[in-house]
């Protein structure tokens, strides 16, 4: 009871709604995966949010950056908790691999200039024959 009038005295009538508001549209962004967690978790709390844990993985999953929740998806989880977790080391993941593939990717200032004028053909032999006495 009292939880409700200091709600209504110091809160704008709007509160709910807009904490609704943005938990819907929150997406992941430039924030990194446990930011996006902590902030999903935070304004599930802010809207009291009671629904099912698969509802929540969902709401999470949607808002997650495609390329870790792609991946995530297709992992075995029960758990909101195990979501998340498991976000966060498809992330660690794809940033540990990162700079492996940038370095396959881009050759080097050295084998550019190196391989510049290298051919794919085999030199072709003469044929030496020896003189004819």
């Amino acid at each position: 009871m009292m939880k409700a009038k200091l709600k209504a005295r110091f809160l704008p009538p709007t509160y709910i709604e807009d904490c609704y508001s943005q938990l819907y549209h929150l997406t992941q962004g430039n924030l990194n995966v446990k930011e996006y967690t902590h902030e999903f978790e935070k304004l599930v709390i802010k809207c009291d949010l009671q629904e099912s844990e698969e509802q929540t993985i969902v709401r999470y999953l949607g808002g997650l950056d495609p390329r870790y929740a792609n991946v995530v998806e297709l992992q075995a989880y029960m758990l909101f908790d195990e979501v998340c977790v498991l976000g966060h080391k498809v992330e660690q993941q794809k940033k540990n691999k990162q700079p492996q593939e940038h370095e396959i990717t881009k050759p080097s200032p050295r084998e550019q200039t190196v391989n510049k004028g290298s051919s794919f053909s085999t030199p072709k032999l003469r044929a030496t024959t020896p003189p004819i006495p």
